[in-house]
């Protein structure tokens, strides 16, 4: 259910290569090499720790594994007025099974892609990182002293503005304008976010096959405290290419009743 796979995002992320490419244009090409080889190599495919799925495209052990492994959906450190509201949201039990039955999202905001159950390539080049999901979706982590845009060149989006710069091996990014009109993830129906919330990560690579973010979000607005986490990525072993992931056009699974249902091929 969660995964339709065929080829194609080998090409776009040699696309997107060959575009970032040209803002070295003007660089010695010697110089650019000696840049791009003291990069980390991130390449692979990597997918959420909190998803280890079986062959059925779900956890062994079903919502509750789930529950015990997500972090997004756990309670913010809300201020009292934010907290306040979430409570009175969390007690809508009608409201919560109703998105519970007919949830069904082919793209997530951030955070949330981070931890959700798609697949994921990495492209570490010296003007940036880029995060390509299987869904189609990209993060953007510029790295070539570029600031966040402002004044009118900054509007609040799903994934946000992100620029970061690199600390060792270790990927520091800044990320903010992140759009609040949605969820902090699935799950959390009532989790929200101010639209002055502040993301910072840490990533690195911990070993062969395991890749961490230590994540911190900030919210002057929302937030009591900062709200601290380890996302965990393993590396996909099973596959050599990402594949294509049809949502939209998913006619298994339509909704009826209020209820998504599945329909035998």
């Amino acid at each position: 259910m969660w995964f339709c796979r065929m080829l194609r995002q080998a090409l776009v992320i040699t696309v997107l290569i060959a575009g970032a490419a040209g803002a070295f244009a003007g660089q010695n090409s010697a110089a650019r090499v000696r840049t791009f080889a003291a990069l980390p190599n991130w390449s692979g495919i990597w997918q959420s720790a909190a998803w280890p799925l079986d062959v059925s495209g779900r956890p062994p052990g079903g919502e509750a594994q789930l529950r015990e492994l997500l972090q997004l959906i756990r309670i913010p450190p809300y201020n009292a007025e934010w907290a306040a509201r979430y409570e009175a949201g969390m007690k809508d039990a009608a409201a919560i099974a109703e998105r519970n039955a007919t949830f069904k999202v082919c793209s997530r905001s951030f955070p949330a892609l981070m931890e959700g159950p798609l697949m994921f390539q990495v492209a570490v080049l010296p003007e940036e990182t880029l995060l390509f999901f299987e869904n189609g979706q990209a993060r953007h982590v510029y790295t070539d002293g570029r600031g966040h845009p402002s004044g009118d060149d900054l509007w609040p989006t799903r994934l946000g503005d992100s620029i970061g710069h690199w600390a060792g091996d270790t990927l520091l990014v800044d990320t903010i304008a992140r759009s609040s009109s949605e969820p902090i993830t699935p799950r959390a129906w009532f989790s929200m976010l101010s639209e002055s919330a502040h993301f910072t990560e840490r990533i690195r690579l911990v070993d062969a096959n395991d890749l961490e973010d230590q994540l911190t979000i900030q919210d002057p607005i929302a937030l009591a405290a900062p709200w601290r986490m380890t996302l965990r990525f393993k590396r996909v072993t099973e596959l050599n290419r990402l594949v294509e992931y049809n949502c939209t056009e998913n006619d298994r699974n339509p909704v009826v009743e209020g209820k998504i249902t599945i329909t035998t091929p």
